[in-house]
This record gives C-alpha cells, structure tokens and sequence, in this order.
C-alpha cells in the first residue's frame, strides 16, 4: 500500500463514519507505511483534505458538473486535488498519474474519470478562483465555507458568541498546521539542560513566550528519542497547561487533587510537578488508564493515583475530599481542530447543546467532591459560549454555595495554540 492510497482508503473510513476514532484510525494506517517520509505525507494529506474539503469539492464539482457519486473516487479526486492545490514540490503529472493508477484498480473506466477531472481542473484553475470569488459579493458566508472550509453552522455559532471579525480570525488559525508541542517535565530536567539536548540532537524549536515549560519542537520526530523514553517531557499543547500554570500558587497550596477526566493526562502531570500532596486521576475507559499508567512510570511521578471512574455517576468514596477539583470535561473540541479537522465535520449544532447538558451533570458531581473553600477548575478545548460561559452561569444558578473567582478564553488566534476556556469557581466556607 502506497501513501496516496492509504490516504484515500482512510478517508472513505471517515466518509463511511464506520470507525471508534480518528486517532486509532491514523494509527492503524501509520503501521502499513514504514518510511518516515510516507507517513509525514499521508499525515499531510488527510489532514489537508479533511481541512479544506469543502473548498476541493467546490474544484472538483465545478468541473464534475453532476457530481461525484462513487465515495472511493471522490476520495481519489480529493486527495489528487489537495495535492494539486497545495503541495507544488509534487509536480502536476505524478498526482494525476498516481491518481489513475489508484482508480485502475477499481475501474478502467474509472481512471478514465478521473485522469479527465484532474486535468480539468488543473487547466481551468483561474477560472474556478475567480467563480469562487464572484460567491463572495452574494453571499460572504458561504464564500467564507467554501474558501475556509467550515460547515455553516459552525460559522454562525462563532460569530454569534464573538462576533464575525473575530470568528473569522479564529478559523483562519484552525487551518494551520500545528508544531508538536512537549511540556518539560520540571521533576527531572531544566529548561536549559534540555534545550541542550535538543540542539545537540538537531531539533528545531521555539520556547513558548507565555509558558516557558512549553517547547515547539518544529521539525523531527521527538518521540523517537531518548529523551522521550526517560521521560524528560510529555506532550501538551500551550492551552492546557495554562490550567495549572495560571494558577500554580492555588495548586501549590493544594494537598489533595481529583482530575476528573484525566487522559491524557497533561493536567495531571502539570498537578504533579507543583503539589505537594497527590492526584487522583479518573477516566472511564481501561485503555486510556493503561496509557495514563505507562507515561507515569516512564515520566517519574509517586504522587499520582490512577482510578477508574465516570465522571457522569456520582462517587460517594468522593465526596469533600479534595482541596482542588480539575474537571477538563467532554466537549466538541472545536479549539482543538487544527490538530483534529475531522472535527469540522463530524459536530453539529445538537453535539452543543447535548454536551453542554452533559457538563452540568458532571459539575453537579464535581461540586459534591470539593471541601469547603476549595476550587473548581472547570476547562474545555472548545469555543463558543454555549458550552463555556453558559454552563458556568447555568452552574452557578444552580450551586449558589460557589462563586466565580476568574475565567479566560484562550483564543487560539492570540496564543497561538488550541482554543481552550478556563473557569475557576470557589466553594464557600472555611477549608
């Protein structure tokens, strides 16, 4: 199986929707491509087309003037015209020739259909730009669908919490590419020290200006490393950290810590690091606690209890136990799409309002859990208010025993990193 193919094959996965996760989905096709160049490739390719998808339908339709029906060679044509768009280091002639040589397999005709689509859109590419542009004077918000590639909903839900400037901003950085971003793990290593090991690896990168714990690491693949293995980091985008980072005098101060949804457990880490008392870190599913398990023992911490538990069902064993409740709960992830753009396309308007009803539920719990005069740190790697400021003050209506400390949107246009929202919510009384 070659790059391109497995790009398409994973693609028609996605269009199917017959699969548990992207994540596991990637890695699955990752296994069947041995070099390291074919897997950066077939990562920038779905990527690429699951980011613009909207804007290369719009290429191929124009030319296809009755559409694709065939799922497996539309995800051929996608891929071909992703390539042909966006990647010129690949020339023209090897995208349609290795498109047609996929499509064989299928059909001759098929190639036939597709070696004319390709080349169809590689002679009318101005013309097709300038269609699109003709869009924009009629109506801006399908234009802005089409060239950013983002269902309608999703534009109207952003411009309604922050306006359409801003929205605009926002989706405009959830179209790049993100750099790996690794978190130092300060119970082992420095900042200096390891950012010599870098350089005397060859690793390009950047230290984060807002957290200085955070390296972008801008080409290689880090995880390979030694440095990896004996657990002088984790990975953690610049976001996340700041639950902890923004507050670290609270946590300091903390003896007793419950992440409610921990995996991956970056939060829980970041607690580890600063507390000096422990952290229970809690999630549902076995698989992600076996992982959550190996990343403790490779990164060093004894001060972390792994349990499993639903953050949905209430635990009496839980009750005012803790001084500080971290409660990073299940959202729509629309902050982190740069890293996931399937995102874009498998979230509706109903995933809002069925999430956001499901955060209360688990903060009615939270709040049971806290001591008096302990915080709530409530987050999520979304945005809009619905699922943010709206379930904050539908909490507070409900729980008048808390106030509301702070809260912060990290707009992923100015931070440069995921969209995240971090409220912190104090319990009354005396600890």
């Amino acid at each position: 199986m070659n790059t391109r193919e497995a790009a398409f094959l994973l693609l028609f996965e996605v269009e199917k929707k017959k699969f548990s996760g992207m994540d596991s989905l990637m890695e699955k096709f990752h296994q069947k491509l041995e070099n390291e160049k074919d897997r950066a490739l077939f990562v920038e390719l779905v990527h690429g087309v699951l980011r613009y998808k909207n804007l290369i339908d719009y290429y191929i339709n124009f030319v296809a003037k009755k559409g694709v029906k065939d799922k497996k060679i539309l995800n051929i044509l996608r891929v071909a015209t992703y390539e042909l768009l966006f990647l010129e280091k690949i020339p023209e002639y090897a995208t349609v020739n290795e498109a047609c040589e996929i499509a064989n397999r299928i059909s001759p005709y098929l190639k036939a259909f597709v070696n004319a689509i390709l080349r169809n859109i590689i002679r009318n590419k101005n013309q097709i730009e300038e269609s699109l542009e003709r869009i924009k004077d009629v109506d801006y918000k399908s234009y802005i669908s089409i060239k950013l590639s983002y269902p309608r909903f999703l534009i109207d839900y952003l411009e309604e919490s922050y306006g359409l400037e801003k929205a605009l901003k926002i989706l405009e950085f959830l179209n790049t590419k993100p750099p790996q971003s690794i978190k130092i793990n300060t119970k082992k290593i420095d900042l200096n020290t390891l950012a010599q090991e870098l350089e005397k690896k060859q690793f390009k990168y950047e230290i984060n200006s807002h957290n200085n714990e955070i390296i972008h690491v801008l080409k290689g693949n880090i995880k390979e490393t030694e440095l990896y293995k004996e657990g002088y980091f984790y990975f953690q985008d610049l976001a996340s950290s700041l639950v902890v980072k923004l507050n670290q005098e609270d946590f300091k101060r903390a003896k007793k810590v419950i992440d409610l949804c921990a995996a991956p457990g970056g939060k829980t880490f970041n607690c580890a690091e600063v507390i000096d008392g422990f952290v229970v870190a809690c999630d549902v599913n076995e698989r992600k606690l076996n992982i959550l398990r190996e990343n403790i023992l490779r990164l060093g911490f004894d001060n972390i209890i792994v349990a499993k538990s639903d953050a949905e069902v209430f635990n009496p064993d839980f009750v005012e136990k803790f001084d500080i409740v971290i409660a990073d709960l299940p959202c729509t992830g629309f902050g982190a799409i740069r890293k996931k753009p399937d995102i874009k396309w498998n979230k509706s308007y109903q995933d809002i309002d069925n999430l956001h009803e499901l955060q209360i539920r688990i903060l009615d719990n939270a709040a049971s859990y806290l001591k008096r005069g302990g915080l709530l740190f409530y987050s999520t790697c979304t945005l809009g208010r619905k699922e943010n400021e709206e379930t904050v003050l539908k909490f507070l209506d409900k729980h008048k025993d808390f106030s509301l400390v702070s809260q912060t949107t990290i707009f992923p246009d100015e931070f440069k990193c995921d969209g995240f929202f971090i409220s912190k919510l104090r319990k009354e009384g005396e600890r």
